[in-house]
């Protein structure tokens, strides 16, 4: 899934409205952006030392540093870890009660966001269960690659945030909140301008394809 889905089903599933939830909600956000997080630092990175868009594909994104990080940031134990502390912190005083539901929300969050993802990465997934197992899923279907199905599921995708948007446009009526869930919208045009219309799309194919060779 592209981001800014993980971060619309999350929000959908764990976000409330109201003052007394902003704390609980912006741990939501974070846990469902975190995993994507070291590869738009990557991607950032790149751009600021002049990297070719193939090399970071084809080299960065599949060697470390980089891909250990990658994979530490969708790491189902770690996450799991984090649900565990939180749910087993004493629930009493109340400082202690918003530091549990912090943890396991953020924890909920992230776990989500992987799970998201492991159906729909054919050559470009996680090791998702590192420290125990550098194993990778290879699924046959990809979020992305039309010679994976990517066209089909980037449709359904699409549809999938507009639901989610129409469900948080209706639940939070906050200015803000509703100016996101706007900019939510026009994010899902971003990558076929990116990858299509500027040029990028025949860089990271190229990148999978030199991957594929080695």
């Amino acid at each position: 899934m592209n981001t800014q889905t993980h971060l619309l089903l999350a929000s959908a599933l764990f976000a409330r409205p109201g003052r007394e939830n902003r704390l609980r909600n912006a741990a939501v956000i974070c846990g469902a952006l975190l995993p994507d997080a070291v590869i738009f630092v990557m991607f950032a990175w790149s751009k600021l030392i002049g990297t070719p868009e193939s090399e970071v594909w084809s080299d960065w994104y599949f060697n470390p540093p980089w891909l250990t990080a990658i994979d530490w940031m969708n790491s189902l134990p770690l996450f799991g870890m984090i649900l565990l502390a939180g749910w087993m912190l004493p629930k009493d005083p109340p400082a202690s009660n918003l530091l549990s539901s912090v943890l396991m929300l953020f924890a909920l969050a992230a776990i989500t966001h992987l799970l998201g993802d492991l159906p729909f990465h054919v050559d470009d997934g996680h090791a998702h269960f590192v420290p125990l197992t550098e194993w990778r899923f290879v699924s046959p279907v990809s979020y992305w690659d039309p010679r994976h199905y990517g066209n089909i599921v980037a449709l359904l995708e699409l549809g999938l945030g507009l639901m989610l948007i129409i469900v948080l446009w209706r639940r939070f009526t906050g200015r803000l909140v509703r100016a996101l869930l706007g900019l939510a919208v026009v994010s899902y045009a971003v990558p076929y301008v990116w990858f299509v219309l500027l040029g990028g799309h025949s860089d990271h194919f190229a990148a999978l394809g030199q991957t594929a060779a080695i």
